[in-house]
């Protein structure tokens, strides 16, 4: 397990500063910007995965939690003229209220009733932006909800890289912000997932009558697990709003929810690396198909299907398969 766990650290190291050296290759500033994107969604999967993968939590709301926190963030802004760096605390709190009340409400619940009822917790929110009309503040002739409404709310400041780097290093300036949340992020990551708490959620996931059978307090395990990834959800909202300079309900919509969720499958739930890998295959996939307009939709479901189909368990999970096959082969050799 120790060494298992080093192997991850190492690798962590070697990826984070293979990314680091990126931008040195003089990308535009469009591929730059959609890394920084990817990036940052990494982050955010790789935090979902801690519930719905390594404990088996089948939460499908946790746009929510990152919504909260990207909201914090630009109302704070907005409305506060807080530098954005100082809203992120607040983001991180707020993705933890959320994360504690989609945990409590699902402690009695398993299986299909914990997907609806954290499915409709992010729906019900998504309503309650999308329906704030009424007016809040007005600018000149125009007049503003308090959250935005459906076009979300913007202009509420960013992290002061204009004035650090200089306008043509902004994107800079996101990447590498991305890019050190993206490494704290699997650093929880591989710290709870080797630690006893991941250990106890590994055994909830796999027989949860067999867990508690142990002495596995289920609630309170569950609890843990909503809380830290709902914290670091939240941060990562805030700093999304930031980075991207808007933030609206659409992060709360389907198409964002499936698109996350594919890059857990297709990596690998409950593995350390199947969120970031699926998200690196799926990039990858999303720029090739760019160009074809209508067919692009097409051409990502087909690619999708055939990588779930041939493996199952993600492209993790196979590669783990294989391995095991090859030491196997090896011993009876």
């Amino acid at each position: 397990m120790q060494s298992l766990k080093l192997r991850d650290f190492l690798i962590l190291i070697i990826f984070v500063c293979a990314l680091s050296f990126v931008p040195a290759f003089g990308l535009s500033r469009y591929v730059l910007g959609q890394m920084t994107l990817f990036v940052l969604w990494a982050a955010v999967v790789s935090q979902w995965n801690l519930v719905f993968g390594v404990a088996g939590i089948l939460s499908i709301g946790h746009m929510a939690l990152f919504a909260m926190g990207g909201y914090a963030t630009a109302l704070m802004g907005l409305y506060f003229d807080m530098s954005l760096w100082w809203t992120l605390p607040v983001a991180a709190l707020a993705g933890l209220i959320i994360s504690l009340v989609m945990a409590f409400a699902t402690f009695r619940l398993r299986g299909a009733y914990v997907v609806v009822v954290t499915l409709a917790i992010a729906m019900t929110l998504y309503q309650l932006l999308v329906t704030d009309v009424a007016c809040f503040r007005q600018t000149q002739s125009v007049c503003y909800s308090f959250t935005g409404g459906a076009r979300g709310l913007s202009r509420f400041g960013d992290f002061g890289f204009r004035d650090l780097l200089g306008y043509r290093n902004v994107a800079l300036g996101n990447y590498y912000l991305s890019l050190v949340m993206l490494a704290l992020s699997m650093l929880v990551a591989i710290v709870v997932y080797y630690s006893p708490y991941g250990q106890a959620f590994k055994a909830m996931r796999d027989n949860e009558v067999c867990a508690a059978s142990r002495g596995i307090e289920i609630r309170k395990y569950q609890a843990i697990v909503f809380s830290v990834s709902g914290f670091f959800t939240g941060l990562l909202g805030g700093v999304y709003a930031g980075v991207i300079g808007t933030f609206g309900p659409q992060v709360l919509e389907l198409p964002t929810l499936l698109f996350l969720l594919s890059m857990m499958v297709v990596g690998g739930r409950g593995t350390v690396w199947g969120p970031v890998v699926g998200t690196v295959v799926l990039a990858l996939v999303d720029e090739a198909f760019r160009d074809l307009a209508a067919w692009r939709n097409t051409a990502y479901a087909v690619v999708l299907s055939i990588i779930l189909l041939t493996l199952p368990a993600g492209l993790m999970g196979g590669f783990v398969s294989l391995r095991t096959w090859v030491k196997s082969t090896k011993k009876e050799g």
